[in-house]
């Protein structure tokens, strides 16, 4: 049962304290950060009523409802859709329900910036393979405790810990991927080139590509390439921190209520089907990096 409203509510139902928070949040967020074009007349700093509203994908006069602390009461997804809209932390988007008399969604063992309820939700159904959801930068947002055992997600990892990408480009080869190394590299900065064309605008992806530029000598002579490939599901050995040496068929899913978001899927492969062999891929495809086993340092 949903708790009672806080302090700040209107004499006529409405939610002042939640209507203040939205105006608030919605006007220091900066337009390239959510891939809106920068050079457009804005008359009030952050976004329009209108684009927050399309982004978290609910009617505009809805939306306004909400600011202006009517008698409106937003559902979790709604709440959920907002707090990604609005690029909210954690620690925001738990405030944001607390204002709306509603309780947090439960975390799992990542943060779950962002990450709806239900993707959330089919997460913990997942288990025990492992999974995880990546946005579009490949940094990973919230996982299940099988991707936490395999991948060794750190809650307090370094800045980017929990990026894929700077996770395999940072690190050495392990002996037995060395053959297949530069192929994969390659696979993965194509599959990148096309997403970062897309959210040309978003400062969040020409910081990851300066810094890997400057920390990965592969990730300096594989960039400059024009291949670009879309994300597939394939075939990966990885190395599991207690198993060892296991080969895993991945899946990538889109979700639709996280645009350029991916939740990766881990299935392991019996034994007895006798594998692809190392640097095997399925359909030829480019796998998502494997884990590391050590800490990464940025």
């Amino acid at each position: 049962m949903d708790s009672p409203l806080p302090a700040g509510v209107s004499a006529n139902g409405g939610n002042l304290a939640f209507a203040a928070f939205l105006r608030d949040r919605r006007r220091h967020l900066d337009p390239g950060s959510v891939g809106l074009p920068v050079g457009r007349r804005r008359r009030t700093p952050g976004l329009r009523r209108e684009e927050v509203a399309q982004l978290a994908d609910i009617g505009t006069a809805w939306y306004t409802a909400l600011e202006q602390g009517r008698d409106v009461r937003p559902s979790d997804q709604v709440l959920a859709n907002l707090a990604r809209a609005l690029r909210l932390t954690a620690v925001e988007r738990d405030h944001l329900f607390t204002l709306a008399g509603r309780r947090p969604p439960a975390q799992l063992e990542g943060t779950g910036e962002g990450v709806d309820a239900q993707s959330l939700a089919l997460l913990r159904r997942l288990e025990p393979d492992p999974a995880y959801i990546v946005d579009a930068r490949w940094d990973v947002l919230a996982w299940n405790q099988g991707a936490a055992d395999l991948f060794r997600f750190d809650a307090d990892a370094p800045a980017y810990g929990r990026n894929m990408l700077w996770r395999y480009f940072t690190r050495s080869p392990a002996p037995e991927e060395r053959a297949d190394w530069n192929a994969t590299a390659r696979a993965l900065a194509s599959i990148f080139r096309g997403q970062s064309a897309a959210h040309a605008n978003d400062p969040r992806f020409r910081t990851l590509i300066e810094d890997l530029l400057v920390a990965s000598d592969t990730f300096r002579r594989v960039w400059p390439g024009q291949e670009v490939r879309a994300l597939c599901a394939g075939r990966k050995w990885v190395n599991h921190p207690v198993r060892g040496r296991q080969e895993y068929d991945f899946v990538p899913l889109l979700l639709p209520s996280m645009p350029g978001a991916s939740l990766m899927v881990y299935l392991l492969r019996p034994a007895a089907d006798g594998g692809t062999g190392e640097g095997g891929h399925g359909m030829g495809r480019a796998p998502l990096p494997g884990p590391v086993t050590r800490p990464v340092s940025p």
